[in-house]
């Protein structure tokens, strides 16, 4: 339902904005036999350097979701990476990409499907198949993972090293982001299609026992969650998709779960999500409409923009842990190839890549 979920940014965010993709052609020599610069490079089957995975989102019913490639030494993204490396396509509507050790944990969300893949080769290990619609996963340790779900009440819990399902937690609504925080999983319920429960907490599991130990009354749909370097988690929620309440920021004490502080923002028309923070945890990054930066000891939410779209539709901002740079992703028109730009922390523009169709989730090996 990354489908529906894909339409309701389209509408919610206001996010469609169509604008012309500049085309590169490289003219090579008829008499040569040197393979076209446009096509991608054959993929070797061994290591395959350090850098980060781009997951395109692709068009719901379209299985035209994909997995992009950008190395570091090379300064260059490899499209269609995860079809390249397994002759397999990757499914309908990918979600999310968690890293695990040498694991890469992709969620295909209306396939209902988890690959996993070795994150230092690009092959398959294995394939989970038959969930409802899942969209996140949260590796416990070696022998527990638990899988977040759109359209199942509960989270699923699997074995991250074989992919086998172990059971399920029944948590009396649908689930979303996942964040392992101690014993505790964060969870939070963002969503109330096909459902009568409020989609306005973040609830509580324990990962010792696989149950729902509390709940955390937030506001209407809590989009994103991030912990702090004083261990202090953060939760943005958008304020609903019919714009029923002001969107809002909350730090939260995870330990005694208590709310110690609310940033309200000043409309209902705003849809901030995608929170996300540096690495070393005292900033925070959203998007709302714009990309905005805030630091931990602020006192209330920027006013001004960190970096300015531009008539960009801005999807998802995530920072890379190896070279500071910030990453966010544009969309563009949903129906074309996106791109992913690259920032410094000045928030001066290093360069911009071409990705998949609809750019939606960042993952680093």
């Amino acid at each position: 339902m990354n489908d529906m979920n894909s339409f309701f940014r389209l509408s919610h965010n206001h996010k469609l904005i169509f604008f012309s993709l500049l085309s590169v052609l490289v003219l090579i020599s008829a008499s040569c036999s040197k393979p076209d610069n446009d096509l991608p490079e054959p993929i070797k089957p061994e290591y395959i350097g350090k850098g980060f995975f781009v997951l395109n989102q692709g068009n719901f019913t379209a299985g035209n979701s994909s997995l992009s490639f950008y190395n570091y030494d090379s300064a260059r993204m490899i499209n269609n990476f995860f079809y390249q490396k397994n002759d397999l396509p990757l499914g309908d509507v990918g979600h999310s990409v968690s890293i695990w050790n040498d694991y890469a944990f992709i969620v295909v969300n209306n396939s209902s499907t988890i690959w996993s893949m070795n994150a230092t080769t690009g092959k398959v290990v294995a394939k989970l198949s038959g969930l409802y619609s899942p969209r996140y996963i949260q590796v416990i340790d070696a022998e527990k993972a638990y899988v977040s779900d759109f359209n199942y009440t509960g989270v699923t819990v699997i074995n991250p090293s074989n992919l086998q399902i172990l059971g399920n937690i029944n948590t009396g609504k649908t689930t979303e982001n996942l964040l392992l925080y101690d014993t505790k999983v964060f969870t939070t319920n963002w969503t109330n299609y096909n459902q009568t429960t409020e989609n306005n907490t973040v609830q509580v599991i324990d990962a010792r026992f696989d149950k729902v130990s509390d709940s955390i009354v937030v506001a209407k749909e809590p989009n994103s969650m991030v912990l702090d370097k004083n261990e202090r988690l953060w939760v943005l929620c958008s304020g609903g998709f019919m714009e029923e309440e002001y969107p809002a920021l909350f730090r939260i004490n995870p330990k005694t779960l208590s709310i110690e502080k609310r940033f309200n923002f000043p409309s209902k028309s705003m849809a901030p999500e995608a929170l996300t923070i540096n690495n070393t945890a005292d900033t925070l990054y959203f998007i709302n409409y714009h990309i905005y930066q805030m630091a931990l000891t602020d006192d209330q939410l920027p006013d001004t923009p960190w970096v300015e779209s531009n008539g960009n539709s801005f999807y998802r901002v995530a920072v890379d842990p190896n070279n500071n740079m910030i990453l966010v992703s544009d969309v563009g028109n949903y129906m074309e190839n996106g791109y992913v730009f690259r920032y410094k922390y000045d928030g001066m523009l290093v360069d911009s890549i071409g990705a998949g169709i609809i750019p939606a989730f960042f993952a680093f090996n």
